[in-house]
């Protein structure tokens, strides 16, 4: 039986604080996720400053994003992103 992943999700709007936040909980989760909120405040320089911080963390950018999915997630990715959040839906 496989173990299961924690995950942090760091909805805040501040790198710093994010980082700080991942620090204190870095020993005790499996993936980090850039939140929504800090996507939209801080862009790919959060997903950067996160995987730099925590390589040896699975590293998760929630885009949300519908229209443009495969260009947000080659730029995560590009970032550093080993997962991406998008939404997807029914025509």
């Amino acid at each position: 039986m496989s173990r299961k992943k924690l995950q942090l999700a760091l909805d805040l709007l501040e790198i710093d604080r994010a980082i700080r936040i991942a620090e204190e909980a870095a020993g005790y989760i499996d993936l980090i996720e850039v939140g929504t909120p800090l996507v939209k405040s801080e862009g790919m320089a959060a997903v950067r400053a996160l995987k730099k911080a925590f390589p040896d963390h699975g590293l998760v950018a929630d885009m949300k994003t519908k229209d443009t999915g495969a260009i947000e997630v080659e730029m995560a990715a590009k970032s550093g992103a080993d997962i991406v959040a998008i939404l997807g839906g029914g025509c």
